[in-house]
This record gives C-alpha cells, structure tokens and sequence, in this order.
C-alpha cells in the first residue's frame, strides 16, 4: 500500500499516460529536472517517488521506536534515524521544487 501511494504521488500515472522523456533539452544542453511546474520527467518522478519513501519510512521508524520499551538507547537512535529520513525527504522535495521554479529562467 505505501509504494501503490509513493507511486502515485510521484506521478507514476502521469507517467504512464503521458510517456513522458528523461531527460528534457534546454538550449544547447540537456536537463533532468523539466522547467515546466505542470509536465515532469522520468527522473523527477523517480526522484519524487524516493523521498515520497524516505518520509513514509522515516515516519515508520520514529513510531515503532515507541514499542521499544525496555531499550532506551535503541528507541533513540531509532528517534533519530526516523527524524534524519523525514528531514531528508522533506530538504530533497524543497530542492526538487526549488529547480523547478529556477531551471527554466
């Protein structure tokens, strides 16, 4: 059920309709990340999909560090790993929509 979500808020419908490249020209080179907030390519797509993970898994983690009750010292890393994966999920998605307001200018 989570990947069916990571798939589907990455685009992976748009991606099967659509057909859409990988990598997309832009002038007299080529990027990964197209300049357009309304189309995406396969790399952005998969891209959105793995942090879409990396916060879902990150959640995951920080909960099942409450069921560790009589180790506090596991449920802390287990805290921390899980904060770390949805801090990075999170940075990596503001980056991503950071190139796209900013590649095609």
């Amino acid at each position: 059920m989570i990947l069916f979500t990571a798939f589907i808020a990455g685009g992976g419908i748009y991606d099967l309709l659509d057909n859409p490249p990988s990598l997309y020209p832009s002038g007299n080179r080529w990027v990964a990340v197209h300049p357009f907030q309304s189309d995406q390519t396969i790399n952005e797509s998969i891209v959105s999909m793995l942090l879409t993970l990396f916060m879902v898994g990150g959640l995951i983690i920080a909960y099942k560090s409450t069921k560790v009750s009589n180790d506090s010292r596991k449920a802390n890393s287990m805290v921390v790993i899980g904060i770390t994966l949805i801090l990075m999920g999170l940075a990596g998605s503001h980056y991503l929509l950071l190139l796209k307001s900013t590649i095609g200018r």
